[in-house]
């Protein structure tokens, strides 16, 4: 899987605009040979034989291969597998997915597309787990950490309550600029407790050692920052004359981001069991929000979902029908 920094094979023509995009992928043909190109990295490969020569069955989406006549679907291994929707429906799926900086919600990508509400959820879902399970670098530098809740706190309380349906622990780590002011990438976590080692993971996963971490005064922090082998900078935001966003203004930006998408594209119904999966995508939008070329951002997740077999369905919702998962849904509200 590609990481952030890696450089990905181009399309000579990249879609800046819709459309650019209904122009690019006119008919199916035309999506058949983008996929094909980046499931087999240029050119057809028999996964029975290793030959690098096939005929193309259209009406089955089918590859067979000349020398030893094995069949092997087109979207077989990635996030359109078995599914018998055209190519390019899935491919604007795909643009929409990255051409909006807030995202897009399964109810207006179903009306833009054409299709169900279930349909369009779990293509989202789908697109999520692809972008979730691409591989990324650490953060360097200096970087700050802090966590928030989803669901907001009882009023009155101190500390950190406890993780459960409604209410999900989320941390996040921001690189700072150094050449410039601003902000780098960010990684985000949905995290199981308020504990020291469950702080140890994120920053080992997520941190690369010998950074320079700036935190708050919370004492979960202290052991795995040093233990991590970070120059760990804690600040008593109590005992200082600045707001806790002044004192680490990247985090706190970062989270006020992720509520108002929270609460706007997704009004606010975004369970804790598929958290992950949305904090997943957010990131990988954060990290690329400097890009002005939707095509680029479309081909960097075409990349991830060929490589990626979906979740079920029956994987998603536990097999329970749509209007009754909606209905029993716990929404964490931001």
């Amino acid at each position: 899987m590609p990481d952030e920094t890696q450089t990905l094979p181009r399309d000579d023509a990249l879609p800046r605009t819709l459309a650019e995009f209904s122009a690019h992928f006119a008919d199916e043909a035309c999506c058949a040979g983008v996929l094909r190109r980046w499931k087999y990295g240029g050119a057809f490969r028999c996964p029975r034989c290793g030959h690098d020569a096939a005929w193309h069955i259209e009406s089955r989406r089918t590859d067979e291969c000349r020398r030893c006549g094995a069949q092997t679907s087109l979207t077989a291994g990635t996030v359109m597998h078995k599914s018998p929707k055209p190519l390019r429906l899935w491919f604007l799926a795909m643009y929409l997915f990255v051409s909006s900086k807030q995202g897009i919600s399964a109810a207006q990508l179903g009306a833009d597309l054409g299709v169900s509400y279930p349909t369009a959820w779990a293509w989202l879902h789908k697109l999520r787990s692809a972008v979730g399970l691409r591989s990324t670098t650490q953060l360097r530098g200096v970087v700050e950490f802090d966590d928030t809740w989803e669901g907001g706190l009882h009023e009155g309380h101190t500390g950190r309550p406890k993780v459960s349906e409604k209410k999900a622990l989320v941390g996040a780590a921001v690189e700072l600029s150094t050449a410039k002011r601003g902000f780098g990438r960010v990684r985000l976590g949905s995290l199981r407790d308020g504990s020291a080692p469950t702080y140890d993971e994120f920053f080992r996963e997520h941190i690369a050692p010998g950074s320079t971490l700036l935190t708050d005064d919370w004492r979960s922090y202290r052991i795995p920052a040093r233990s991590a082998g970070f120059d760990h900078v804690a600040t008593n935001v109590s005992k200082c004359d600045r707001e806790a966003h002044e004192v680490l203004p990247g985090v706190h930006r970062v989270f006020s981001l992720l509520h108002r998408v929270l609460l706007t594209t997704h009004q606010g119904a975004v369970s804790t069991k598929h958290l992950p999966a949305y904090l997943a995508e957010f990131e990988f939008r954060f990290n690329r929000r400097k890009s002005s070329n939707r095509g680029l951002l479309f081909q960097r997740l075409l990349s991830c979902a060929v490589l990626r077999s979906p979740p079920t369905y029956d994987d998603l919702t536990g097999g329970e029908p749509a209007y009754r998962r909606r209905k029993r849904s716990k929404p964490v509200a931001a």
